[in-house]
């Protein structure tokens, strides 16, 4: 593959939009392009978070644009995007990390959560990147990142209506992909397994039980390199770890051998819920 330079050359003066910027992966992604000297402009639905990560960003004399959307609001969404275009400030980069799951059965889940778990983890991502499209096609240069997971290719339970959203997540990138790369347009999906964050802080997480496939964790910095690197060499689909890449494939091509074992294994967390 061909070499292409350094972090710093390739993401200098680059504008970023980072969704859900102000907390966890995000946040981890946004430190680091600040660090290597990228315009990042930061999006969350809470003021108060935008706020005390612009202060922590300052003391580390880094400074962050932030700004407020609600991805579950399509007009919040359309507010997003006129602000930027007034403001002649068309990112290089869009980041769709947004996102956010309850550790509960689809049965056990209100309508209301099913809506904003699909508005948050899919829609908000497909709006947001369609306002700014015709401008990355007009321009003919630009690149859209999905933070998708583990749970974008292989069904994890109790989390159906996250993993629903985050698999249309990984096939949307797909079909986009084919559709704009030749308006040289970039698509990328990253898929992390766990990586403690304050995803996890809903109550719903903390309240389950211990199991011990949730013993492993990633570290951030770990997501922050490989998502700057699945950019840098544009890379449609980077799993982290790769083990969990190899995990997948091995299920999909060996289905006879694989799936009698992974049921038993969603059975068992389910049980643990119901008993």
């Amino acid at each position: 593959m061909k070499s292409v330079g350094s972090p710093l050359n390739y993401f200098k003066n680059k504008k970023v939009i980072v969704t859900g910027g102000s907390s966890g992966i995000g946040k981890a992604i946004a430190h680091g392009l600040l660090k290597i000297e990228a315009e990042v402009t930061i999006v969350s639905d809470r003021a108060d978070s935008l706020r005390l990560t612009s202060e922590e960003f300052k003391a580390d004399s880094l400074h962050v644009n932030t700004l407020q959307c609600d991805l579950a609001n399509s007009q919040e969404i359309s507010n997003l995007f006129d602000r930027v275009s007034s403001d002649d400030n068309i990112p290089d980069i869009i980041i769709n990390n947004a996102g956010y799951a309850v550790y509960r059965t689809f049965e056990q889940s209100s309508p209301g959560e099913i809506e904003r778990l699909i508005q948050v983890n899919l829609l908000g991502a497909m709006s947001l990147t369609r306002y700014f499209l015709p401008e990355f096609i007009r321009r003919r240069s630009g690149t859209i990142v999905n933070m998708a997971s583990i749970a974008g290719t292989m069904a994890i339970t109790p989390n159906g209506t996250y993993c629903s959203a985050k698999h249309a997540l990984v096939a949307w990138s797909e079909c986009l992909r084919y559709e704009i790369s030749r308006f040289n347009i970039n698509v990328n999906v990253i898929c992390p397994g766990r990586v403690l964050t304050p995803f996890f802080d809903h109550e719903t997480f903390q309240l389950r039980s211990a199991r011990p496939e949730t013993s492993s964790t990633l570290p951030l910095a770990v997501v922050v390199e490989g998502t700057l690197n699945a950019i840098m060499k544009n890379r449609f689909i980077t799993y982290m770890p790769k083990t969990l890449g190899f995990l997948s494939w091995v299920k999909s091509a060996f289905p006879f051998i694989i799936n009698p074992i992974y049921q038993k294994l969603m059975h068992s967390r389910i049980k643990s819920i119901y008993e």
